[in-house]
């Protein structure tokens, strides 16, 4: 094939396939349902960060999720805090339970200062997403 017939038939594959990327992109991001597609009974937990408060609590995901469409800022590096229900303060951020049963503390995501993971517990340093990550890792070694 002639260079001259090349480049084109390379630039019409280019945009087809981000097209395709696009169109993937939209399907799985609007498919979901969104906010409404996350059921009432998923909880996700809550701690004030008012050092006179420091209430822990659950509270639904779907509710937790409309706070953040309505008061976040597409600008800021953070999420908005809650308004705490313990204090009133809008002091409270979403929370990380640890699943070390000998550890069980309630901590706001990423406040371990090591930031590998933002469920590391700061008191145990345990990470749920570093265990199973660790499981799947040591099945998928076994398997091959």
């Amino acid at each position: 094939m002639e260079e001259s017939n090349k480049k084109p038939i390379m630039i019409g594959v280019i945009v087809v396939c981000i097209a395709v990327v696009g169109i993937i992109t939209y399907s799985s991001l609007s498919g979901g349902g969104g906010v409404d597609g996350i059921s009432e009974g998923e909880m996700t937990w809550v701690k004030c960060n008012n050092p006179n408060c420091k209430a822990e609590y659950q509270m639904g995901l779907k509710a937790y999720f409309k706070y953040m469409e309505e008061h976040a800022n597409p600008m800021a590096p953070t999420t908005p805090p809650l308004i705490c229900k313990e204090c009133s303060e809008s002091s409270a951020y979403r929370a990380e339970k640890c699943e070390n049963p000998d550890c069980g503390i309630v901590f706001i995501e990423g406040s371990s200062g090591l930031e590998t993971f933002a469920d590391r517990c700061p008191k145990c340093k345990q990470s749920a997403t570093e265990e199973s990550r660790k499981r799947r890792k040591a099945a998928k070694e076994a398997g091959q």
